[in-house]
């Protein structure tokens, strides 16, 4: 019996660079589909959410997205940020020559891990970043209990 044994190059493995990968599947449906469908299945926009002990703080890259383009909603443990980007025109008998900037209409829910004091929530958008402050309501703050 014979057996093959296939060896690829050891300079290059197959699949080393995933995210050379992506970009290369991403412009053959962008080549196909005259959209970045394949891109836009990541969650937009990114956020980032932390805990500062008496309050969580939810900041989220918004560019080109105007505060009148912007709606914010908590409601049931839930946040919901939408709104809309805007598409940037080209003067007539222009053509993108590469167009990977999303626009359109985008809605994310983000579940928050403690409730909050709704009329206590902040929001300011600056530089195309929005931060959220959510204080914890008084219910779930830790507190110190002495013994007597």
């Amino acid at each position: 019996m014979i057996m093959r044994v296939h060896r690829f190059p050891t300079a290059t493995p197959i699949f080393e660079d995933l995210s050379g990968l992506e970009r290369e599947v991403g412009s053959l449906f962008d080549s196909f589909l005259g959209v970045p469908a394949f891109r836009q299945a990541r969650q937009y926009p990114p956020v980032d959410l932390a805990d500062y002990g008496d309050t969580l703080v939810l900041v989220v890259e918004l560019p080109g997205v105007k505060k009148e383009d912007l709606r914010i909603a908590l409601e049931n443990g839930l946040l919901t940020i939408s709104g809309e980007r805007k598409k940037r025109g080209l003067p007539e008998n222009s053509r993108w020559l590469r167009n990977e900037v999303a626009s359109g209409e985008f809605r994310r829910v983000i579940e928050l891990p403690h409730f909050v004091d709704a009329d206590k929530v902040s929001a300011e958008l600056s530089n195309g970043i929005l931060k959220i402050s959510l204080p914890k309501s008084e219910a779930v703050r830790p507190r110190e209990i002495r013994v007597s």
